[in-house]
């Protein structure tokens, strides 16, 4: 069993911080944002420039 050392008997317990937590979540959020980005923005298929003339229209 651990016992507590405080120096004051009056010394409030001390919390630990939130902190870590929200950077860690915001680290990962920012990646995960990133990561959605670059599938969405990659290659795109490219349009037909000209469009396709029938055979019969060539001739004339």
């Amino acid at each position: 069993m651990k016992i507590k050392r405080s120096n004051s008997v009056f010394e409030a317990p001390r919390r630990r911080r939130r902190l870590p937590v929200i950077r860690i979540v915001l680290v990962l959020a920012f990646f995960a944002f990133l990561l959605l980005v670059w599938q969405r923005g990659g290659e795109q298929p490219q349009a037909p420039v000209e469009k396709p003339i029938p055979a019969e229209k060539l001739g004339q």
